[in-house]
């Protein structure tokens, strides 16, 4: 799967995954190829007359997540292929349902407002949760639905009244996906406001143990005023979440030098584009021809280095700009649309794919002081993804492989940057980096391949 397969085909926005579907039974050459894989591959189940068994098969084979019983278009889907019906039937059977569907766009009752707050998000994590101690279960709230899908009666009758008796188990996204989120962000919330709190103890001003509140929402109260230590600890239990912050974190923290694009990797391994050996140059030249064909052609080699180190000379100076204390955006734009994206995230509005879960997961680790039996090793990440639907960590993948080199690195900062440079000396940007750069408009890339509607 490519990096933008990996980033929407997760999306369980259920009129678009319909389209999608309808879309791929077409067998429109000239759009097959924009369309997700796992949609092509329910597609083919349909024509194949697969078995749920078979197309489950065939999703985790080719890296894809099973189907999966709480979003309500699945949960339809799991119903035909249990049943043989064909395509037609399935269209027919959606269409009886839209209207139990309908109803079951209720608030969130745990973030009831645009903001996201650690109450909230203590009361999600908890309310899916066996019981509320730190060792959390996830409840199995899938399987069950998936047992209740294979018993009911064959006709429509018997999934209308499913749907209708469990309308609110149902979830936008995949719900295991964001309780694992969740769980870990708030861990991870939570050992940062352990950490200012021992600050405090341990003779810390206010205002310097405030630096480890930067995931926080309206802290000034915590520098201005006197408190004890217990009513500090109550404020922060009720505090609001940054989640501009959270994704600024994450970004620095994993992707500020993978987000870079080969040409950039050289450029700051050799210090500059022209000093690069002359073979090195040479291959570099070639393969920005190839990339850029009409803006090189013709130029010689050193003309091109030139031209995209001074490219690069004055992105620099835009960023850099984008982010002074004087300019008049500061940045804030920019951030907006991670900003945006970790909220949904949270609030279970935007579904969250494999690669990024994982992502998340190993940012939070780092971030969060964990029982042993809650840290994140390939034992750990593979039961979750599982967990999730998702195929374990495998050995024929180079994320994985990349995951599982991370995981055992004693320093993890420098194998990323090796793992990078070693992509650029080949020419080539690190698979990460398309992800980075589609992570916070891939929504807007699902809109055009449905044609926005």
């Amino acid at each position: 799967m490519s990096a933008f397969d990996h980033i929407i085909s997760g999306l369980m926005a259920d009129e678009k995954g319909a389209e999608m579907l309808a879309e791929s039974l077409r067998f429109d050459a000239s759009s097959m190829g924009r369309i997700p894989l796992r949609y092509r591959i329910i597609a083919l189940g349909f024509v194949r007359r697969m078995t749920l068994d078979e197309l489950n098969g065939k999703l985790e084979e080719n890296g894809c997540a099973r189907l999966y019983a709480r979003s309500m278009l699945e949960a339809g889907l799991i119903y035909a292929f249990l049943h043989r019906l064909s395509y037609e039937e399935w269209k027919h059977l959606q269409e009886k349902c839209g209207k139990i569907r309908a109803s079951a766009e209720n608030q969130d009752r745990f973030f009831k407002s645009a903001s996201v707050g650690m109450d909230g998000l203590k009361a999600y994590v908890y309310a899916n949760s066996e019981d509320e101690e730190f060792e959390l279960a996830t409840l199995h709230l899938t399987r069950v639905l998936e047992a209740r899908i294979a018993e009911a009666a064959t006709g429509r009758g018997g999934f209308e009244a499913f749907l209708t008796e469990n309308i609110r188990a149902f979830s936008n996204v995949r719900e295991k996906t964001r309780y694992y989120f969740c769980k870990y962000l708030y861990f991870a919330l939570k050992t940062a406001e352990e950490r200012y709190l021992s600050a405090l103890e341990d003779g810390s001003t206010p205002e310097a143990a405030a630096q480890y509140l930067t995931l926080f929402k309206g802290i000034t109260p915590l520098v201005r005023k006197k408190m004890t230590l217990e009513e500090r600890k109550a404020f922060l239990d009720g505090c609001g979440i940054s989640c501009g912050a959270v994704f600024d974190d994450f970004s620095y923290f994993f992707f500020e030098y993978v987000s870079l694009d080969w040409v950039q990797v050289l450029a700051e391994y050799y210090g500059s584009l022209p000093e690069m050996p002359k073979k090195e140059k040479a291959k570099a030249a070639e393969a920005l021809k190839r990339e850029f064909p009409k803006k090189y052609k013709g130029m010689p080699d050193e003309e091109i280095i030139r031209s995209r180190q001074q490219e690069l000379d004055e992105e620099e100076e835009k960023e850099d700009e984008a982010y002074a204390l004087d300019s008049k955006g500061r940045g804030y734009q920019k951030n907006r649309a991670g900003e945006n994206t970790i909220r949904k995230y949270i609030k279970g509005t935007l579904d969250i794919d494999r690669t990024t879960l994982v992502c998340f997961l190993l940012y939070f680790d780092e971030r969060a002081d964990l029982p042993e039996e809650m840290k994140i090793t390939p034992d750990r990440l593979t039961e979750i993804l599982l967990s999730c639907g998702f195929p374990g960590l495998r050995m024929t993948d180079d994320f994985d492989l990349f995951v599982l080199g991370y995981l055992d690195a004693e320093d993890k900062a420098e194998y990323l940057i090796q793992e990078v440079t070693n992509y650029a000396l080949d020419n080539e940007n690190f698979y990460l980096y398309y992800f980075y750069r589609n992570s916070s408009s891939y929504y807007e890339d699902l809109e055009k391949l449905t044609g926005g509607e």
